[in-house]
């Protein structure tokens, strides 16, 4: 995870030793050094915000995003030659962009620190690698930095204990990858991921965003979980709304079989939603996350993995339906799935999990995406 590695080093050597214990204007409109401006949101609520430098929110955003998250979850896993292979098999199946996820971690639910994991967590150098293997495949570049907890908590339901020295910690954490992210051009960041325990903390986050800005000039989102888009109520601020979309599109238990019909129908309910949230705060929405994995029961719950058995089939047929509902949505700017593997570890079951690879999944995200594209 170069000048940038020196920097992110000290960054990240401040982390470790960190003790454990506004409305942006309306679409147009620029802020700039000058002062505060006032504003009234959506929510009928006005406040101020400034940055220090003029710059116009909302920032208009390339695309199609069209894609997958890539994760890697070792030392040296986004430079391994294998992701070469896999940017460029992207790129074949009708990709425009790759989503990257360094993942930082904290100790327990209630700690009050993230730091990277010696073990578990991409270096500098190698986000920085993977981000030139994607240009050089032709693909756009979004980072999306994650927090996870060592315990496997989720980290929508973290509970730290002290909640300003998270944040604090927080800001350095996503200030680290703002930086490297404005070093390497990337086309989008992604200021935050699921934390849904304390994304109702809007002036906290008001700042948080202000902090990435202040280093990272681009188009920035935050991701927010399917139930946790409500909740969020600092969409101003961003450019886009993003949604981790592991909208549940049938019913456990039922009897009936999902049909590519009714999983459409699913999702053509959901997306009226989307679009609702995209006229309310004039921001368009892009699909951070979405993914199915390739089990009996997918999707009825896609947010999990469960221990039934392998289909291929209904994941194939959730990517179909996917695409059947949303191609030609213009308040829609990316599709981004979950998950690609970069570093698969051998205790992995990928034939349940959500990668599409090799799959029949793989040949529905290609038909999906060159639609999509028109």
């Amino acid at each position: 995870m170069i000048a940038v590695g020196v920097v992110g080093g000290v960054l990240a050597l401040t982390v470790l030793n960190t003790d454990e214990d506004a409305n942006a204007p309306e679409p147009g409109a620029a802020l700039g050094s000058t002062g505060a401006t006032a504003t009234t949101g959506p929510t009928g609520v006005t406040s101020s915000s400034t940055l220090d430098y003029a710059q116009v929110i909302p920032q208009p955003i390339d695309g199609p995003l069209l894609g997958v998250n890539l994760t890697a979850y070792t030392r040296d896993g986004y430079s391994q030659p294998s992701v070469r292979q896999a940017m460029m098999t992207l790129a074949e199946l009708g990709s425009t962009a790759v989503t990257l996820v360094p993942t930082w971690y904290m100790k327990s639910a209630n700690a009050n620190r993230i730091a990277p994991d010696t073990e578990k967590s991409p270096s500098d150098e190698s986000l920085v690698a993977a981000i030139g293997m994607a240009r050089s495949a032709g693909l756009l570049v979004v980072i999306k930095p994650h927090v996870d907890v060592i315990d496997d908590t989720y980290r929508g339901d973290i509970q730290p204990t002290d909640r300003e020295a998270w944040f604090r910690s927080y800001e350095q954490f996503i200030d680290h990858f703002a930086s490297i992210s404005a070093s390497n051009g990337v086309e989008l960041f992604v200021a935050g991921t699921e934390l849904k325990s304390l994304s109702s903390e809007t002036d906290r986050w008001r700042e948080v965003i202000r902090t990435v800005r202040d280093r990272y000039t681009g188009p920035v989102t935050y991701a927010a979980n399917w139930d946790e888009t409500d909740q969020v109520q600092f969409w101003d601020e961003l450019d886009a709304i993003g949604v981790d979309a592991y909208y549940p599109l049938s019913q456990e238990g039922s009897g009936e079989a999902p049909t590519l019909k009714s999983l459409t129908d699913a999702w053509r309910n959901i997306a009226d939603q989307l679009r609702a949230k995209s006229e309310q705060w004039s921001r368009p929405v892009i699909l951070t996350e979405v993914g199915y994995p390739s089990q009996v029961g997918a999707t009825a719950k896609p947010y999990e993995v469960t221990d039934q058995p392998v289909d291929q089939g209904i994941q194939a047929l959730a990517y179909h339906a996917t695409f059947n509902a949303l191609s030609g949505s213009d308040w829609l700017r990316g599709i981004s799935w979950w998950s690609w593997r970069a570093d698969p570890s051998p205790e992995e079951n990928l034939d349940i999990d959500y990668t599409p690879e090799d799959k029949k999944a793989q040949g529905e995200l290609a038909r999906g995406q060159w639609i999509f594209e028109g």
